[in-house]
């Protein structure tokens, strides 16, 4: 495909072109002296936790399989960004239609088998290849190099993110367990410190343990934050059930009605359990 291609499907889409300009205008008015007291004390600095919290709630929308809330909430993640980048743009730093055209450039010049023109070209026939061609422009063509390769792993990360990024990046340098069943040993390695710990290496070897099962994950070829998403939203499908069937036989919600509260836990495991088939 042509970038000339690309830039006339681009000016064909109107309607799109039309809301993102009137987003843009939005901003720029409650930013304004007239505008909104709120919108305009805020800075980048102050609208980075914005910023998580909708994108959060669009991956929520998302895993719910909720097009209509995934739509609200993208909207949401879109104003902050605009936002974000209208600040930018008073301060004279840069403006959003710089911003775009960086990132359009930016996926033309890595994606030269689909772009003719472009730098390098070559047949990409597999996920891995274009992956390999992806790094090798960042760092030839653009030299993004760095003195390490966990260097690109943000600090702001969640724990359990920085965990499986920095063991990805750590692999792919090289650094890794040959086998599973290796990353296995390791966990069970970990278990059997971590049970023997005292109380003052106990969070240590807790940690070592966590470290260990998010590589193992990794290993298995299953990222270990959408898994554990899904472990604690059936964990809390669950509980809630419990919980009902806990009030309606009238009994308290501690240690000594354990036996209870583990019939209810079954009970409402197997009516999901049924629900799949």
């Amino acid at each position: 495909m042509e970038e000339s291609e690309l830039t006339k499907k681009i000016a064909e889409l109107s309607p799109s072109a039309a809301a993102f300009n009137r987003l843009c205008e939005l901003a720029a008015l409650l930013r304004s002296p007239g505008g909104c007291p709120w919108d305009r004390a805020q800075t980048p600095q102050t609208l980075r936790e914005t910023l998580i919290e909708e994108t959060f709630e669009a991956v929520d929308a998302i895993c719910e399989h909720n097009s209509a809330h995934v739509q609200e909430e993208l909207g949401d993640v879109f104003f902050n960004l605009v936002l974000i980048a209208r600040c930018y743009e008073e301060q004279n730093e840069f403006d959003v239609s710089r911003s775009l055209n960086e990132v359009c450039a930016k996926l033309v010049r890595r994606h030269p088998h689909v772009f003719a023109g472009a730098e390098t070209e070559r047949s990409i026939g597999t996920v891995s290849e274009e992956k390999n061609q992806w790094e090798q422009i960042k760092e030839h063509l653009e030299g993004r190099t760095a003195d390490s390769a966990l260097a690109s792993v943000p600090k702001e990360f969640p724990p359990l993110l920085k965990a499986y990024k920095m063991l990805k990046k750590a692999a792919e340098a090289g650094f890794d367990w040959r086998s599973a069943g290796q990353a296995r040993e390791k966990v069970l390695e970990e278990l059997r410190e971590m049970q023997e710990a005292d109380c003052d290496s106990l969070e240590e070897e807790v940690g070592d343990f966590l470290l260990a099962s998010v590589n193992l994950s990794r290993k298995l070829g299953v990222n270990p934050c959408i898994a554990l998403e899904n472990a604690v939203q059936k964990f809390k499908k669950r509980f809630l059930s419990v919980e009902k069937s806990m009030k309606e036989s009238g009994l308290e919600m501690k240690c000594e009605n354990d036996k209870a509260m583990l019939a209810f836990w079954n009970e409402a495991k197997n009516i999901e359990n049924k629900a799949d088939f």
